[in-house]
């Protein structure tokens, strides 16, 4: 009897290799995990397999873990359905326990049935990698006051680099998220480890987008999360890209798919200016040309100064353009190019399409301001030949409006061209304008506007 009461106080476990051990306190809920006093039979296992496994299947926890437990004590080696069943078991109870007490007494007996797991079933299905994998899950489900997580970060790249491309994508996704907030946490001691991680888990995805199957619509989705991640986190400038990318490039130059991945990670990361991103830009429009490719060597072009070049590319881009934003910023790039040659009436004719797109980009209405400023109106007149600056700071007043990004550029551009404004005094004398009524400008800008003094 002794023997039977000294077991029973001997229930919770505390969870393999953790920092401190936790004591059981006063009030906790037992999970029991001694080994029973004796042995079940094969076929009592068999029977209890069978029907915690049913009771589970419509919900009767209770009976559950009464038929359960008693193999999970007696016989952890019989059958994986002791830890497929014995999670959800343990979690039931763990989302109904009475009290704080015994919500730690059972999340470190889920711990413990993943070692448990490890330690006595050897499965060629779902081998150590896979369990740790899992570990590392449910770590971050019933542990959430521990930020950084590290033990589930270890069990997770342990379970990456054991299954490689057989690690489910969900894994993938938060093993490198895992690796981003420790980056976050101190650039200096997890940056190299980020970029490793980043290449590593990026690879993977790649692999599994490629080979097909099932999971290769989420693989290649969840690529593209993973490149965002890692072009807002700061992790690496352009040169540590290109040492990263030059030679992928130069091997896959005839891997549309695999080039394009790359140089969309370049322009999220800013690193257009980059020979890499050129090569590959070159590559792809060799193979099939794309609207990336075109405005890639497009960009080339801007960088040697051959303009007419640049314009020959952002035209292609426009033609072989989907995504309707994209459209509308290489609009807006070959109205930049055309306001660079002073074409004004061309830039904005540009900078309208691209708006007629994207109608809240102040940027195109800041563009049409400087191209209305410049434009020679009634050059002898001293009042009219000033107009122009009143159809500017509209365009200007209007830029602020709709995008806010643009009020400090479009503030500082009003203030300078309120200075051209006509006198109140030349306004009082010019027969055909009356300060505060409408005005129209005609010629190739054809906008009206409202007559002000400075």
């Amino acid at each position: 009897m002794k023997k039977l009461l000294l077991l029973v106080l001997c229930v919770v476990v505390p969870m393999a290799g953790f920092a401190q051990k936790k004591k059981k306190k006063k009030g906790a809920e037992p999970v029991e995990v001694a080994p029973a006093v004796v042995p079940l039979t094969d076929e009592e296992c068999l029977e209890k397999v069978s029907l915690f496994q049913s009771f589970v299947k419509i919900g009767d926890w209770s009976a559950a873990y009464e038929n359960w437990l008693p193999v999970y004590q007696s016989r952890p080696d019989f059958r994986s359905q002791i830890y497929t069943n014995g999670t959800k078991i343990l979690d039931y109870r763990y989302q109904n326990a009475a009290t704080d007490e015994a919500k730690l007494a059972l999340r470190d007996s889920i711990m413990k049935l993943h070692d448990d797991r490890i330690k006595y079933f050897d499965d060629a299905k779902y081998p150590d990698a896979y369990v740790l994998g899992m570990k590392g899950l449910d770590y971050l489900t019933y542990y959430p006051e521990d930020e950084l997580a590290l033990p589930a970060y270890g069990w997770l790249k342990e379970s990456v680099n054991g299954l490689g491309t057989k690690t489910q994508v969900s894994i993938l996704r938060k093993y490198i998220e895992l690796s981003y907030n420790l980056f976050k946490s101190n650039n200096d001691a997890y940056g190299d480890q980020f970029l490793a991680d980043y290449q590593l888990v990026t690879g993977l995805l790649e692999q599994i987008a490629q080979e097909g199957g099932k999971n290769a619509e989420s693989a290649s989705e969840q690529k593209a999360y993973v490149d965002r991640l890692y072009a807002a986190s700061g992790a690496a400038d352009c040169g540590q890209m290109d040492q990263m990318y030059a030679s992928i490039v130069a091997e896959s130059s005839s891997d549309i798919e695999k080039l394009g991945s790359i140089m969309k990670l370049y322009r999220r990361m800013g690193c257009t200016e980059s020979d890499v991103y050129f090569a590959a830009a070159e590559s792809v429009h060799k193979l099939q040309p794309t609207s990336e490719s075109a405005a890639g060597l497009a960009q080339r072009c801007m960088k040697k100064n051959d303009i007419n070049g640049a314009i020959s590319y952002y035209k292609q881009a426009l033609n072989l353009v989907v995504d309707k934003n994209e459209k509308a910023d290489y609009l807006y790039l070959l109205a930049n190019i055309y306001l660079s040659l002073k074409n004004y009436q061309q830039a904005v004719s540009y900078a309208k399409q691209a708006l007629t797109i994207t109608p809240n980009d102040g940027r195109c209405y800041i563009l049409m301001g400087v191209c209305y400023s410049t434009a020679k109106m009634h050059s002898e007149d001293p009042v009219l030949s000033r107009c122009v600056y009143w159809v500017a700071c509209d365009m200007f007043e209007k830029a602020k409006q709709v995008d806010s990004s643009c009020a400090a550029d479009a503030n500082k551009l009003i203030a300078t061209y309120k200075q051209y404004f006509p006198s109140k005094e030349d306004i009082f004398f010019h027969r055909e304008v009356n300060e505060g009524s409408s005005f129209h400008v005609g010629g190739w800008i054809d906008r009206t506007t409202t007559c002000r003094s400075k």
